[in-house]
């Protein structure tokens, strides 16, 4: 989660961040590392996973995908989320 809010107080490059973010999440997922999380935890990062997976930084997006904008909004709504 650190990674996440490391973004979302430094943004960078949304595309890097997506391919990272989800590059760590399917490394974690084969070691057997994503389960030791609590339930909010593990909850916001598939989230924010499938967030990273609609992001497409191309002007041609479909009306569903986010663009750097969105994505920011979307990952901050989510952590802002009351439990």
């Amino acid at each position: 989660m650190d990674f996440v809010c490391d973004f979302l107080l430094h943004p960078y490059d949304s595309s890097t961040f997506c391919d990272q973010f989800i590059r760590r999440w399917k490394d974690e997922g084969d070691r057997g590392e994503l389960q030791p999380d609590d339930n909010k935890t593990s909850e916001a990062l598939s989230s924010i996973f499938c967030l990273a997976d609609l992001f497409n930084p191309d002007n041609n997006r479909e009306q569903y995908e986010l663009d750097e904008q969105g994505l920011l909004r979307e990952i901050k709504k989510l952590l802002l989320k009351e439990p």
